[in-house]
């Protein structure tokens, strides 16, 4: 039997909360602001409760979640892929903010077990600013693309906006090195994982601060957070191919990166191992996931255990 626990659920938007009570009709809709958020812990503490489900929608939740938490309420923070998931099982495809609260309270009063989502501003400014780079060198990126084949007089226009998003990444760089360099614990597992083949600083960091997890949970659990797990597709005598589905896209990116550069170009044992299963007949893209498996699965154990990278096989 389901044991279920009285929540609220939130529907954060950048304007507007939306909060519903389950089991129960109460509704409420306030500003997010912070005359708002305070309206809604009275409200929520006006009914005896202390468990609050909010989506993550893009760090519109966070002042929420401070909000609620600095009142003394048990914040829990959900992957809005699993509240879609579950909506979709009780067969509700209908979208709404008016839907999505009881829908959010729901899933919180009966799926969600351990302790509140407790905040680390430093790791969600990081964040941020790994965010930020990546747009800039994606705009970069798709900038020479477009210049390709322009006439002579819009070189000179092209190449200052292109310097501009050079400096700009190189700024953001330099951020990102300076907050790292100010968290001791942080920089020491940027550094340990810079002792891996092809993870430079950026990869390091992406995976120290997007997956704070690694080294924490079993080799299965972090490839299956991440995304590189591959999963079953069997029905009966039928054997399926395995695909890998879900996970980070920004940390298996960097992963991928990594691995690109370590296993297909470098040498050592991810290189030996990507050629060994590439003459065994498996497809290049099918051995390179399997190299970032194995490369996830080895960082892992080396943060687990409090150590540097050996090339040795394992």
């Amino acid at each position: 039997m389901t044991h279920l626990i009285p929540s609220v659920g939130l529907d954060c938007g950048r304007d507007w909360l939306d909060a519903a009570l389950f089991p129960g009709p109460a509704r409420l809709r306030v500003a997010n602001t912070s005359e708002g958020r305070s309206a809604l812990a009275s409200w929520i503490r006006e009914r005896g409760l202390a468990r609050v489900g909010v989506e993550a929608s893009g760090g519109y939740e966070r002042p929420v979640r401070d909000d609620l938490g600095a009142a003394g309420l048990a914040v829990h923070v959900l992957d809005a892929a699993r509240v879609r998931h579950f909506a979709k099982a009780k067969g509700r495809r209908a979208k709404s903010d008016a839907i999505d609260a009881p829908l959010i309270a729901e899933f919180t009063a009966t799926l969600i077990d351990g302790p509140p989502t407790a905040p680390d501003h430093g790791r969600e400014a990081l964040a941020g600013l790994l965010r930020l780079r990546r747009r800039l060198v994606d705009q970069s990126a798709d900038l020479r693309k477009a210049a390709v084949g322009l006439p002579r007089e819009a070189e000179a226009t092209v190449g200052g906006a292109l310097a501009a998003l050079d400096q700009a990444v190189a700024a953001v760089e330099a951020l990102i090195t300076r907050r790292v360099a100010a968290d001791r614990a942080l920089g020491e597992r940027v550094a340990a994982l810079q002792s891996a083949p092809g993870i430079g600083p950026v990869t390091a960091t992406t995976l120290a601060v997007r997956l704070p997890e690694l080294g924490a949970l079993s080799g299965a659990k972090i490839a299956a957070l991440v995304g590189v797990a591959p999963y079953a597709a069997d029905s009966g005598e039928h054997h399926g191919e395995r695909h890998i589905a879900g996970g980070r896209t920004d940390v298996r990116r960097a992963l991928y990166m990594a691995t690109l550069t370590s296993a297909v170009r470098g040498r050592g044992v991810l290189a030996r191992f990507y050629a060994r299963l590439i003459a065994c007949g498996k497809k290049p893209k099918v051995a390179l996931v399997a190299c970032m498996r194995k490369l996830l699965v080895r960082l892992n154990a080396m943060l687990a255990h409090h150590q540097t990278w050996h090339e040795q096989t394992a």
